[in-house]
Parts: C-alpha cells; structure tokens; sequence
C-alpha cells in the first residue's frame, strides 16, 4: 500500500493493559488480512493502559507497515475507543474486534463475505461463549434477550465486539458513553440493513477481564435511556435486510414531535390518577397533575434542545452542556438512581404519611425522567464532542506524530 492508496479494509481494535496480547493477535490478523488479498490497515487504540502495551505496540509498529497505533492521554472506555478507531479508519470495510484473543480474526472472511450481500452491518454471535458462565454468560443472555425486546433488533449477542460494517454507514452512528453495545440498534437510526452470523469464541489465557456483575445495574439503565432514544429518532428495527427509511435525525420536526409523544404517553396516568384522587387525597392528586404537567415541559424543553442540535452551526444549547459535561455524557447514571431511591422512600412513606409519600414518588418519577430525556439530548450531539483525547498517533507510513500535528 503506496502513501496514496487507501486500504480497502480496516481492522480497529481497541485495547486496555492487554501487552501479553498484541503481539500474537495483530500476527494472526495479519496473517488472515494477507490471505484475504486486499489492502489493510490494522489500527490499535490504546484506551490509556497502565501496562507496557503501548511500548509494545511502538516497537511492533516499526517492524510493521500496516499497523497503526492511537494513545489516548487518559482511559476514557471502550465506547470512546470504538469511536476514535472508526474515526481514524480509511477502509471502506472496517471490522471492530476485542483485543484480548478471544475473537477470532480466522472469522474476518466469513463476516466480510455475509457484509457482501448487501447489508451494512454484520454482528458476530459468540454461540458457544468460553466466559465464566454465572458471573458473564448468564447476565449476558439475560441482557441480550432484553435488548433485543426493547429495541425490536434480534441480535442474539450485542456484545460481541466482533463485527463488520461498510464505513460510510458506521462513521454516522453516534457513539456515546457506554453505548457500543447498543450499536446494531443504534446503526437503525441512520438505516443500516444488519445480519449475524455464528463467530468462534476461545477463553481468556492472558490479563484479566475489564466486565463483571457490576455493570448489570448500568446496562438495565442504558437499555430504558436508548429505549426513549429508538422512540424518538427512530421508527423501525429490523434484521432482514430491507433498509429502512431516513428519518427524524435529520428532521427536527418529527423529532420534535416524537419527543413531545412520548412525554404524552408518560404522563397520561398521572393525569388521570390525579384526577381520580382530586375528592380523596388532594395533595397526592395535586402532586400526580403537577408531574404530568412537569413531563410536558420536559418535553417541550427537550424539543427545543434537539432542534438547536440539528443546526450544525449552532453552539450546544446550556442544556446539552449540562448533560453532557456535568453528568459526563451519562444523565440517566446520575438522575436515574436518585429518581429511583426517591421512588422507594416515597413508597415507604405512603404507609405512614398517606399525603407525602406520593409526593416523593412523584418527584423520584421526575427526576428519573429527566436523565432519560437528557440522554435524548446527549445523543442527538453526540457527534459534535469528542469525549477522548489522542496524546500519539502512529500511523501506517512509519512516522510517529503527536496528534496535534496530523492533518
């Protein structure tokens, strides 16, 4: 591949303290990428490592002409990683794998011939997954079969990070947060056509892994804020192959509208409990109105928030600032536990307090929507902040800049 030449196929990995596994991963994707016959590049993305990756991946990159490597100044997640690969990707295929050895890169072929027929996005199923079967493989199930209900996309394994996609289709996906996990519903929302296809899996042998039951609580969090997400920017989900129709992302009325429906939708009952509990319990009732009228002005401010991001000239709205600075592109993490032990104390106190009870359920009801609503927000300016820092780029042409400098 001469200076000019762009490759025909990028491979993007990202990679965290993963030293022991570079060297024999990027050999045997080499090894793949040279029997497929086309043009390659391999590029590492090391998400801020404690370890020596970085310095082994240096020395390898001066030994290899396909291999390209990105140094975050700061861990900044798997997400950010995925983001700056796809960024910095020149293929017209890219295909994004985990760099801890458990992917296959014998499975690249396979994924690149299912992209051929005509889809956009093609997910790897881990069918037979080699983790620890309670503590990954059952929430993993669990999740999966959540997601796919939630989203309407039937992917059996989302968070298989073994997948192939045609550039000009994922370069317009916003990723965000932890989000790469929702990425086959999230390619929907610019009408990607999205197949799977069974993918080998083999255990750990070296490091340690980054994921355990921890994160449960998270992803039951992300699965409702992307849920709101897919109810107004998108219409359809699907996996068999039909594209769907453009839409409201780039069409600030509907979305607009959408926003302003679902809000509808949300506070409906509280409207109508109010109005029930108006001649038996006036505060709860006057509580119950309140919320439903509150949800509506959250729509309507939200509303105004996504059209100010539809304008590519327009600065981030205070609001979007907000959520995406001061709650770190995460609002329903900070607004969403709050909401919800707020919701439980309230509960509580109705037995007692029959009166003030409801109120703070009420009020634990409001602030749980305000997280999913400034994730609405934050998704829609996404694409406009770059939650990572590029300290290095080692490119592909044998030279090594600091990333101020590349053009």
């Amino acid at each position: 591949m001469n200076a000019t030449q762009k490759p025909y196929l990028s491979i993007v990995v990202p990679v965290y303290n993963e030293a022991e596994n570079v060297v024999p991963l990027y050999k045997k994707i080499r090894a793949v990428c040279e029997s497929i016959g086309e043009t390659y590049e391999v590029l590492f993305v090391d998400d801020g490592s404690h370890d020596s990756t970085f310095e082994v991946l240096s020395k390898l990159r001066s030994q290899e002409p396909h291999l390209a490597v990105i140094r975050f100044q700061e861990n900044a997640g798997q997400t950010a990683a995925m983001a700056a690969g796809f960024e910095f990707a020149q293929g017209e295929r890219i295909i994004s794998m985990d760099g801890d050895l458990q992917n296959d890169p014998a499975d690249i072929p396979n994924l690149l011939e299912k992209l051929d027929e005509d889809y956009d996005l093609v997910c790897g199923w881990r069918k037979e997954r080699q983790d620890k079967f309670w503590t990954r493989r059952v929430p993993s199930v669990v999740a999966n079969w959540i997601i796919s209900k939630v989203t309407g996309v039937a992917i059996h394994d989302n968070g298989c990070s073994l997948k192939a996609y045609r550039a000009e289709v994922i370069k317009q996906v916003p990723l965000y947060g932890e989000m790469h996990r929702f990425i086959p519903a999230m390619s929907t929302v610019v009408g990607a056509r999205i197949a799977e296809i069974v993918v080998k899996h083999h255990p750990r042998r070296f490091g340690t892994s980054k994921y355990g039951l921890g994160r449960i609580w998270r992803v039951i969090l992300d699965i409702l804020a992307f849920k709101l997400i897919l109810s107004v920017f998108a219409r359809h989900a699907n996996l068999n192959g039909q594209p769907l129709t453009q839409h409201a992302y780039h069409n600030q009325m509907k979305a607009k509208f959408n926003v302003f429906r679902v809000a509808a939708f949300l506070s409906l009952p509280f409207f109508i409990i109010g109005a029930l509990l108006i001649n038996v319990a006036t505060i709860a009732a006057v509580s119950c109105i309140g919320l439903g009228t509150s949800l509506i002005g959250i729509s309507l401010i939200t509303g105004w928030s996504l059209a100010k991001a539809q304008r590519e000239t327009a600065d981030l709205s205070p609001l979007a600032s907000f959520f995406i600075y001061g709650c770190a592109k995460r609002p329903i993490r900070r607004f969403g536990p709050a909401g919800a032990v707020l919701s439980a104390l309230g509960s509580i106190l109705t037995i007692g307090f029959p009166n003030v009870g409801p109120i703070l359920i009420n009020i634990g009801i409001l602030v749980f929507c305000c997280g999913l609503f400034g994730e609405t927000i934050t998704y829609a300016n996404a694409k406009r902040v770059v939650d990572y820092t590029v300290e290095i780029f080692l490119n592909a042409k044998d030279s090594v800049k600091h990333f101020e400098d590349v053009s």
